[in-house]
């Protein structure tokens, strides 16, 4: 039998009432996130009057009652309309955030990462790659194949499937692994002159930060500087720094959040971040982000500020290696 609601009104119920239904307890229309941790300050913050909720330390958003059941309870649509409409239902988040990051980290990834492994299975860089990295980004030999950096001189299909979809040549193949070494995606960065995607990831595969294998590696008392892309990340290495790069620019995801809060926990607090953000928009939000999360877990944060001219540290690694 299929199920019947009144989405306007299941939307229509006051979203701080939800949230106490679910375990959260709101003060002020702020309430501690379940969606990162620790959250020392309140930071979940409720709109009654738009039915809405955002998080100003992770990022996350909220856009409605069902969508704040479905997020806090790792349910569907369906199952979180069923549980607001028993109005006597109540529910304990306190597990809600340990639940739903295993659940991001463990969801099994459509992609093929056999035949990935296969491309980079003896990494080699072409004639475009060698141009990119050594004469036009100045990237360290050592450090280009310490992360099995390799290149693509002819177009491949990003899976087994011939009749799928196909990265594009001339390009840099790089790859992405988890803490424990393994490889979980691979990105190309297309070097040739077509008008043609710069960058290409395989349908499926699971974002991660570049370069994750570097915080198992952590020491007390480490510096660990934060990239917003893999060529600064590059340049940092090239420059001696233990350096990782988020996946997006604009974005600390709540496994990025884990991932940096799981690494400080295990130096027992003892790490300092770096952050050289972009002279942008887009380098001051994630700089702001860092902050917070830096706060957040209780260490501290370095904020270097590159100089005039220079749009990023890959730009500024270059103009001193020149």
């Amino acid at each position: 039998m299929r199920n019947s609601f009144d989405i306007d009104k299941l939307k229509a119920i006051p979203i701080v009432e939800v949230a106490e239904r679910l375990g959260i307890k709101v003060s002020g229309h702020k309430a501690h996130c379940v969606f990162h941790s620790p959250d020392r300050h309140p930071s979940l913050r409720f709109y009654e009057n738009k039915g809405s909720a955002h998080c100003f330390t992770c990022g996350k958003h909220i856009s409605n009652t069902i969508d704040l059941v479905m997020q806090v309870m790792n349910c569907s649509f369906v199952k979180a309309c069923q549980w607001l409409s028993d109005g006597h239902a109540t529910y304990s988040c306190d597990n809600a955030n340990v639940s739903a990051g295993q659940s991001r980290e463990t969801t099994a990834a459509t992609v093929d990462l056999t035949h990935l492994e296969r491309l980079i299975e003896n990494p080699r860089l072409n004639g475009e790659a060698r141009r990119f990295l050594f004469e036009e980004r100045k990237i360290s030999q050592e450090v280009a194949a310490r992360m099995r950096l390799g290149s693509l001189s002819r177009d491949v299909p990003m899976s087994g499937d011939i009749h799928g979809i196909w990265f594009n040549s001339p390009a840099l193949l790089i790859p992405y692994f988890s803490t424990d070494g393994q490889l979980v995606n691979l990105q190309a960065r297309y070097l040739g002159s077509e008008k043609k995607p710069r960058f290409q990831f395989p349908k499926g595969a699971r974002s991660i930060i570049f370069n994750a294998p570097q915080l198992a590696k952590l020491s007390p008392g480490d510096h660990l500087h934060i990239a917003e892309g893999v060529s600064d990340c590059l340049a940092m290495l090239s420059a001696g720094y233990k350096a990782i790069a988020i996946p997006s620019a604009t974005l600390l995801t709540f496994n990025d959040r884990q991932m940096i809060g799981e690494a400080a926990a295990r130096v027992e607090g003892r790490l300092e971040l770096d952050v050289w953000p972009d002279n942008d928009r887009a380098g001051s939000e994630l700089a702001n982000q860092l902050a917070l999360l830096a706060t957040d877990i209780g260490i501290t944060l370095h904020h270097h500020k590159l100089p005039e001219g220079c749009k990023d540290f890959g730009d500024y690694w270059g103009g001193i290696r020149n």
